[in-house]
């Protein structure tokens, strides 16, 4: 019986001793050979896609644009998002999937001759854009209060909610002459 249980706790004994040898090796070899597998995740954001693709392959990573999206805040071609996320460590040979910007979205300014003010700032508007600047010249042509033109001009592209600035007719220059003639006849009739 004695012989039974001395038995049963050398079997215990070399168990255990087994188990912790197969954890403790397993965990040092993780420690020593797991980390010349692993590199740490750049931070992408922000940079130009063909630097990043310098970056990931210096590092042993590939990286893959799965998705082109219009930003207003990133430049065409820079990156925006990635996964995973960077600072985190990850096993060499890794792909890293980027969102790539195309720049923001391009609008075509529309025609706004001969429009009021109003009517071109909500022709503007429905296209995604501003009313700039006003500038005024007499015209031959357009009557006044009318849009002579746009810059930049109608159908050129310009990034959404940018501005568009107009030049209005004040209508058709009067000559001077003419005009004191006027005021000279308005003067004799009282």
């Amino acid at each position: 019986m004695n012989s039974i249980k001395a038995l049963g706790k050398i079997v215990v004994i070399l168990f255990l001793l087994f188990l912790f040898a197969f954890i403790g090796v397993n965990i040092i070899m993780k420690l020593i050979v797991g980390h010349r597998n692993e590199v740490m995740v750049p931070n992408l954001i922000g940079m130009d896609f063909d630097v990043a693709v310098k970056t990931c392959k210096d590092l042993k990573l590939y990286i893959e644009g799965i998705e082109n999206i219009n930003s207003d805040e990133f430049e065409k071609g820079k990156i925006i998002s990635q996964d995973p996320h960077p600072d985190i460590r990850t096993k060499r040979f890794r792909t890293i999937k980027v969102a790539v910007s195309e720049g923001p979205e391009m609008i075509r300014i529309p025609f706004l001759e001969n429009l009021t003010i109003t009517e071109a700032k909500l022709r503007l508007e429905n296209a995604g854009l501003y009313l700039g600047e006003k500038k005024y010249r007499y015209s031959e042509e357009v009557e006044k209060d009318r849009i002579i033109y746009s810059q930049p001009t109608a159908d050129a592209l310009i990034a959404r909610r940018s501005t568009v600035d107009v030049v209005v007719s004040l209508g058709q220059l009067s000559n001077s002459s003419s005009q004191s003639d006027k005021w000279k006849n308005l003067l004799d009739q009282e």
